[in-house]
């Protein structure tokens, strides 16, 4: 007898619910932490702002390791890849920031989407994956997005949309990383690493870059640290809500942030073209979240019949 989906319950649909509204306030507070990081990026140099970014998210990080429990009870198991992850991040990050610095924010944000699809095209390469016609034609149109959005040959490039495409990238390999030990590290440590990468990398910039802030432009940093670690706080809430597979379409909300953002604090009008490839490149991603959902049921249920 072939077996039936059943409706999440009541209770289960209601976790879910929530989950996905954590999931929603802490895209937004990333979204609000990148326009701070944008509109300080005038004045200081993409090293200061990923170290005292970094500093300050460290506060809600502590506080969530307080409140899962005692530090003891953290345990590395896999340290190079947990610094591995850390070091892409930290590299990741200097690189967007100085997209941001460069490039309006929904801009920015449609380039690093096309993560999912360089995911895909990496996977095949260092994990030795099988890709399936769906997938490569959701990655063929998510490269279609991109064209779109960039126009070559009609649009200036620069370096602010290398410096996106190389965060992406970059980001696609600590997804990578990611998927080898997400199972078996605890939250806690994913995130301090990301903001140990963020500080190692940063610093020696920093030190040869450093400018006394402001206290206004202080409190800035703080705001957009705070909410930096903050968001990491209510995304792993978040996951613990609801399943992988419906959290992370939440990511696309973002773009919504970045267009009234432009708008309000930046004065970026609305490009057509790129609101039109990033829905492109963002059904693409979704596509193949949704393939990679079903190719891993099939795989647990083969597993099981073994």
């Amino acid at each position: 007898m072939t077996a039936i989906a059943q409706a999440p319950s009541g209770d289960q649909a209601e976790r879910i619910l929530l989950g996905l509204s954590v999931s929603l306030v802490g895209n937004l507070m990333f979204a609000t932490s990148d326009a701070i990081v944008k509109t300080l990026s005038g004045r200081y140099s993409v090293f200061q702002l990923v170290v005292t970014q970094a500093v300050f998210a460290l506060v809600p990080l502590i506080i969530m390791v307080i409140r899962d429990g005692d530090w003891r009870q953290i345990r590395v198991q896999h340290p190079r890849l947990v610094f591995l992850r850390g070091l892409l991040a930290g590299t990741g990050t200097v690189f967007g920031f100085f997209a941001f610095s460069q490039l309006p924010l929904a801009e920015t944000y449609s380039i690093f989407f096309c993560t999912p699809i360089l995911v895909t095209i990496l996977s095949i390469p260092i994990l030795g994956e099988r890709v399936g016609l769906h997938r490569w034609g959701a990655v063929i149109l998510g490269l279609v997005g991109v064209i779109v959005m960039v126009r070559p040959g009609f649009a200036t490039l620069h370096l602010g949309h290398a410096a996106a495409l190389m965060a992406s990238i970059i980001g696609a390999f600590t997804v990578l990383v990611m998927r080898r030990i997400a199972r078996e590290e605890r939250h806690a440590v994913m995130v301090m690493a990301v903001i140990t990468g963020l500080i190692v990398v940063g610093l020696p910039g920093m030190i040869m870059t450093f400018r006394l802030p402001s206290p206004q432009d202080m409190l800035l940093f703080a705001c957009g640290g705070l909410l930096m670690g903050s968001g990491q706080f209510f995304v792993v809430r978040s996951l613990s809500l609801a399943p992988a597979s419906v959290i992370a379409p939440m990511q696309y909300s973002m773009m919504i942030w970045a267009i009234i953002y432009g708008l309000l604090l930046f004065g970026t009008a609305v490009d057509p073209f790129v609101v039109f490839g990033a829905m492109i490149v963002i059904s693409s991603g979704l596509y193949i979240m949704h393939r990679e959902r079903k190719r891993s049921r099939m795989s647990r249920l083969a597993a099981k019949g073994a």
